[in-house]
Parts: C-alpha cells; sequence; structure tokens
C-alpha cells in the first residue's frame, strides 16, 4: 500500500485508517501537520517561485511596508507605549516580517522602532531555519534596532495578556477544516477511507454534535447535496487572540467571505483546494503531505467570536483597498527611482493591487482593543465584495 510519498505520514495515516474512516479535518491535520511527513514540515520551500503557491509579499515588499505604516498608526493610536509586540501567525520563512522590519528601521528610527518586539509564531523547522537567516539581522537584539524572536506554537501559543499587533497573513484558511453534507435526512460528515488500496470520501454522522447547529445559528439553510466546510480552530484561535490582546488590534488576511456569500448554493462544492506546483489540484486526497490544502474564511462566524470576546471591529475591507486607502500608490511615487529595477518593482506592486487576483481575492479585517474611535485610512474604502461587506454580521 502506497497511500503518500513519506514514509512516516503513510505510516500515521494507515495506522488511523485501520480503525474506520476518520474526519477529513483529522486528514487535513495529519497531511499538513505532521511532525514528519506533512507539509508544512519538509525541507523545501513550500511558498514562493520554486514552492507551490506565491503570497503578497513574494509578489512585491510594498506589501510589507505598507504593513509597517498600518503598525506605526495602531500603535500611535494606543499612545505610543514604550513596549509594542507585534505576534505573527504561520510566518513561513519570514518574507512579511523582513520588509516590515526593514520598513520601520529606516523610517520610524527612535521610535516604533526601539519598542517594537516581532514574535514569529513557526511549526516548520525548516522554514525557520531560512527565516532565521533572513531576519539575523534583527535577531541579534541589537539596540536602538526592532528585535525579533522566533516561537515553536502550542495551542495558538500567546503569553497571556499583550498589548500590541496580531497578523495572520493567510494562516487561517490552513487550519483543518470539517466537510459538512445537507443530506435529505440531516446534516452529514465527510470521512476519508480506505478503499482497494486507495484514499476516498464517505459520508457518515457528524463526528462532534457541535457541528449540528452550526447554520442554523447563522441563519444558514444548505441546499440538499450540497457540500460546505466549518472550522472550528479558526474560533479557537480567535477566542484565544481575544483573551490575550489587553489593547491594540488583530490584522488579518485571507481567501474568504461572509457567511452569506460563502455558503451560497453557488459554491455546492465547498471551497477545500489542493495546491502543488502553482496548479490546482482537483481531488484533495491526492498524494498527502504533497499537497497544500485551503478553505475559504468564514468572517462571520470570525467576527461574531471576536466580538463575543470583546474586540470590536475596526475596518473590512479587501487588499486592493487596503493598500490605497493606505496609500501605497503615493508612496510608491514618493520612492522614485527609474531603470529595469524601479520598473519591476513597480510591476510587483500592481500585482498586489489585482482586483481580478490577490487584490480583490484577499479580505483584510481589523478587530480592535482600546483604540477609542481611531480611524484608519487603510479600511476607508469599501471592498469590490459588497455583498460579504453588507451581510457580514449576518
Amino acid at each position: 500500500m502506497n497511500i503518500c510519498a513519506h514514509p512516516a505520514l503513510a505510516q500515521a495515516l494507515e495506522a488511523e485508517l485501520r480503525s474506520g474512516p476518520i474526519p477529513f479535518k483529522r486528514f487535513m491535520e495529519l497531511s499538513l501537520n505532521h511532525p514528519e511527513g506533512g507539509y508544512y514540515r519538509q525541507p523545501s520551500p513550500r511558498v514562493g517561485r520554486g514552492g507551490d503557491f506565491k503570497t503578497s509579499p513574494h509578489q512585491s515588499p510594498w506589501f510589507g511596508r505598507m504593513l509597517a505604516r498600518q503598525a506605526e498608526e495602531i500603535w500611535s493610536a494606543m499612545g505610543r507605549p514604550s513596549l509594542f509586540s507585534v505576534y505573527e501567525f504561520g510566518p513561513g520563512e519570514g518574507w512579511l516580517a523582513h520588509d516590515l522590519l526593514e520598513e520601520i528601521e529606516a523610517n520610524c528610527p527612535d521610535t516604533l522602532s526601539g519598542a517594537l518586539e516581532y514574535i514569529l509564531i513557526e511549526q516548520s523547522a525548516s522554514a525557520s531555519d531560512r527565516m532565521r537567516e533572513r531576519l539575523s539581522r534583527w535577531m541579534k537584539g541589537a539596540p536602538g534596532l526592532p528585535g525579533a524572536r522566533l516561537e515553536t506554537p502550542g495551542n495558538f501559543n500567546l503569553p497571556g495578556q499583550f498589548e500590541g499587533l496580531v497578523i495572520a497573513h493567510e494562516y487561517l484558511d490552513a487550519l483543518p477544516v470539517h466537510i459538512l453534507v445537507q443530506a435529505r435526512e440531516g446534516l452529514a460528515e465527510r470521512y476519508v477511507e480506505l478503499r482497494d488500496g486507495r484514499l476516498s470520501m464517505r459520508e457518515g454522522p457528524l463526528s462532534d454534535e457541535k457541528l449540528g447547529g452550526w447554520f442554523e445559528d447563522l441563519g444558514i439553510e444548505i441546499e440538499i447535496g450540497q457540500m460546505a466546510e466549518v472550522c472550528p480552530a479558526a474560533l479557537e484561535w480567535t477566542d484565544a487572540v481575544s483573551r490575550n490582546l489587553r489593547r491594540g488590534g488583530a490584522l488579518l488576511f485571507d481567501y474568504g467571505f461572509s457567511s452569506r456569500v460563502l455558503y451560497h448554493p453557488s459554491r455546492r462544492e465547498g471551497t477545500i483546494r489542493g495546491y502543488r506546483d502553482h496548479t490546482l489540484i482537483d481531488d484533495p486526497l491526492e498524494n498527502p503531505g504533497e499537497t497544500d490544502l485551503t478553505a475559504h474564511v468564514d468572517f462571520t462566524s470570525i467576527l461574531r467570536a471576536a466580538e463575543a470576546g470583546g474586540l470590536a471591529l475596526a475596518g473590512f475591507t479587501d487588499q486592493t483597498h487596503f493598500l490605497l486607502g493606505a496609500g501605497i500608490t503615493e508612496a510608491i511615487e514618493k520612492s522614485g527611482g527609474s531603470g529595469t529595477e524601479a520598473a519591476g518593482d513597480r510591476r510587483g506592486a500592481m500585482g498586489l493591487l489585482d482586483p481580478g487576483g490577490l487584490g480583490g481575492a484577499i479580505k483584510v479585517m481589523l478587530l480592535s482593543r482600546g483604540l477609542g474611535d481611531a480611524a484608519f485610512p487603510a479600511f476607508s474604502m469599501k471592498p469590490g465584495d459588497r455583498e460579504s461587506l453588507a451581510t457580514l454580521r449576518g
């Protein structure tokens, strides 16, 4: 039997499947995060030109530069405290952190630069090694420079109460999901099983009774035969942030919609996707450990969990309008430059703004606590997806 390329992951999957089908959620957990064979634990880079997909920090350094501007605005709204902690979840190889720290060091000397501590929460040992090399300048702890350090995640590892900013860039869409399907007799769940030596899907009863009222609580009805993913882990993460963020913000970038748009019948097959070699993979069970798995985020559920924990919605838009509101076009013009390198820099930035690509697909949400009536220019423009904005609270 050879259900995947990595022996340790194959052994782990086979051991669990011998006892019967497992929820897709468990399959996704193992496929992505098995300590030896999981997708995010492999030694080769997963993101960028040589990986399986590209994110905004790989598209252009202007993404991190504009996030630095947003971080400074949140710090200023807090009254410029002497310690400003930034926690980035799933930083990978530190591309975003590099550009953000470089910008703060260059343009915020003796102010935010001296107050900032940047904590990177990453589980991949190989990605962490490359991150240490990329961020070595700030990990040395030189006086006057922003400080950076790496932490291994526990259960959404946060230190207790802190003041500052949480960044989750394409983090929530990789948390494991249950795949539910509306049968005539009620909600069912999709399981993974071994059939004739191959991985396949089958339907079964809900693995957790809490899933039974998921759509009813949202005021959503899904059609007979419609599949939809739900992610309790994303709400657990939101709850952890809510409990620990004493003052500051949480900045979320991800593919997703409001619940009414996400669970519309037009998405009858759900949003679970696999990616490999920059190509969409139709079968999410194909080559576990070698395929990235992702599902769109339900921003309505995230907002409800955040508000239940005492956080407030400080902004919601898409990446195009976030960057335009933050002043990216003016910043690029001010940077000047000419020639091939400058032209390439501008082309990369334009890729961030493409409404038919990353710019329109990525939603941006800012949650806050203790920032009063502070208004942030990056959220002054409405997203192209007006329906998700209008139905964000259900």
